[in-house]
């Protein structure tokens, strides 16, 4: 890439903002809407050229998913792309600091800079969280704190799609995704990551903000995995004098090995960070920091002028005050009717092969919210079979809080039925199971899938091919928990139902052996004390 060069017909580069292991990122210019962007471009992928066309196609997805993340503490997503082998993503561009750069040049921060800008962070995490969206890689590198003293948080869903080697989540089952050094034990093990994987990795950059060095430090990104999972909770206290209690006992919680033990959410954390990010004016002037460019940083300002620094204005004339009219009657929402139904649905299929999925199920849903209040309405065979098409597009979406009660209403639905479906009651409590894990309740959904697999067992074969993705969700869920051993010992018997049914060659067989070598490597190296060394 060089200045002057034109993406999409539409976007010139201007200057290069950095460079790093997952591509370059540019300064360019919108020649349509004349306004300044950063493109981010991503390396060529190293994948199967058979292969490809889904990869994109499954980035293509999660950055649609991204852009719904409506929140000041995130860049807009403005447009994404192809350019020959490069994918690109359009973004606004942020000027600041990164955290990164702000520690490295101050050290540890004062406890209402670092609080202010944790506060900041739970802010944009507790909205991403409630759209069912995980960063992943939360670090200072993608943390920024721009000259009004917003934090950014950048690289939303680029984490959740690239691993170390810049390989899809798609294919990418024998990498595990994230920075070792703010990752949860969790995650360390490729599995199913929630929203307190976040917690975690905030927990680890609260602690770097107030001591200047993250919480663990270790020879290779294996130590460094051994670290977080297996050595002790270290307190800021034993780093620094002056922290509150309250917040030294809060990064405690949130760097805790088991998810069940950190905060409930990012909105509770929030509640604790934010009355210690006051600071009054005078003593903020002191503490604000200059950037190359000339302005001043300040985390804290926002708590002082929520909405910004405001020019001064002349007051405006008065004026008339409007005519109040009268309230009209409340609308009536009309029931649709069966060729309505049909018209929405043959669109809303339209629209989710154009893989706009969002829109497919908002439209599916306006569709079905009068008829929900009409008494035994909603469990019509042809009502039920749209509310399944529902939550199979918001699953579609990522937008797995919406699916999961959806899918939780349908189950007992389905089952009152004259002569229930029984598969496709399966199949909506395996989808249930699965939003549960995306939402981090790993426990409930390995229960529920547990107990689903041994129903479809006895029912059927044991070995049956249709059960084998079942199997294999089974156990990975299981690593995430931290039942290694059980996992890899169900890997090992669907491996060879595997092999026996496809073929030792086939992909199948071979992704599962590959989720079988990576379980084997890290059992092995976090059980060696010597990769857990610190640097001294």
């Amino acid at each position: 890439m060089r200045a002057q060069d034109r993406v999409a017909d539409r976007y010139e580069l201007t200057y290069a903002v950095g460079r790093g292991g997952m591509g370059e990122v540019w300064a360019g210019f919108d020649e349509k809407l004349d306004r300044p962007v950063a493109i981010k471009f991503l390396r060529k992928l190293s994948i199967p050229d058979g292969e490809r066309e889904n990869a994109v196609e499954r980035f293509m997805r999660e950055a649609r998913v991204t852009a719904r993340l409506d929140h000041p503490g995130v860049p807009s997503v403005y447009d994404v792309g192809v350019q020959g082998d490069d994918i690109y993503i359009v973004m606004q561009l942020v000027p600041g600091m990164l955290l990164s750069d702000l520690v490295a040049e101050r050290g540890w921060l004062s406890v209402p800079w670092a609080a202010a800008i944790g506060a900041q962070i739970c802010s944009v995490l507790a909205t991403a969280h409630a759209a069912s969206l995980v960063h992943r890689d939360l670090k200072p590198q993608n943390l920024m704190v721009t000259p009004t003293g917003s934090v950014k948080v950048l690289d939303f869903g680029v984490a959740a799609l690239l691993g170390p080697a810049d390989v899809p989540r798609l294919t990418a089952t024998g990498h595990t995704l994230g920075t070792p050094t703010y990752m949860a034990p969790e995650q360390a093990l490729n599995s199913t990551v929630g929203p307190k994987a976040d917690l975690y990795a905030l927990g680890c950059v609260l602690f770097e903000l107030l001591t200047g060095n993250p919480p663990y430090r270790a020879d290779n990104p294996l130590g460094m995995l051994h670290r977080h999972m297996n050595d002790p909770v270290p307190s800021v206290t034993d780093h620094r004098a002056g922290v509150p209690d309250v917040l030294a006992q809060l990064v405690v919680r949130m760097l805790a090995k088991d998810p069940q033990h950190r905060p409930g959410s990012a909105a509770e954390v929030y509640g604790i960070l934010m009355p210690l990010g006051a600071v009054e004016p005078d003593l903020a002037a002191d503490r604000a920091t200059t950037v190359a460019d000339g302005q001043r940083v300040d985390p804290t300002m926002p708590y002082r002028y929520p909405f910004g620094p405001l020019p001064p204005r002349a007051p405006l004339a008065p004026t008339k005050i409007d005519v109040v009219r009268p309230r009209s009657a409340p609308e009536v929402i009309p029931v649709p009717s069966a060729d309505e139904l049909a018209e929405v649905e043959e669109r809303a299929w339209e629209l989710a092969e154009e893989e706009r999925f969002t829109q497919a199920a908002e439209l599916l849903e306006t569709a079905l919210r009068p008829i929900r209040k009409a008494h035994g309405a909603a469990k019509q065979p042809r009502i039920l079979e749209l509310r399944v098409n529902l939550a199979n597009l918001y699953v579609l979406a990522g937008a797995f809080r919406q699916a999961l009660p959806e899918f939780q209403r349908l189950i007992p639905d389905l089952a009152a039925r004259p002569v229930p479906d029984q598969e496709l009651i399966w199949h909506c409590r395996q989808q249930a199971a699965v939003c549960q894990a995306e939402l981090g309740e790993a426990a409930a959904a390995m229960a529920e899938l547990r107990a689903l697999l041994a129903e479809e067992q006895r029912v059927g074969s044991p070995g049956a091919t249709e059960l084998f993705p079942l199997r294999q969700q089974i156990a990975m869920l299981a690593a995430g928990l931290g039942e290694v051993t059980d996992a890899r010992h169900q890997l090992t018997g669907l491996l060879r139902d595997v092999t026996g049914r496809y073929g030792p060659e086939s992909s199948a067989a071979g992704e599962i052996a590959a989720l079988l070598s990576h379980l084997h490597r890290l059992g092995e190296n976090l059980l060696d004390g010597t990769n857990g060394r610190s640097e001294e």
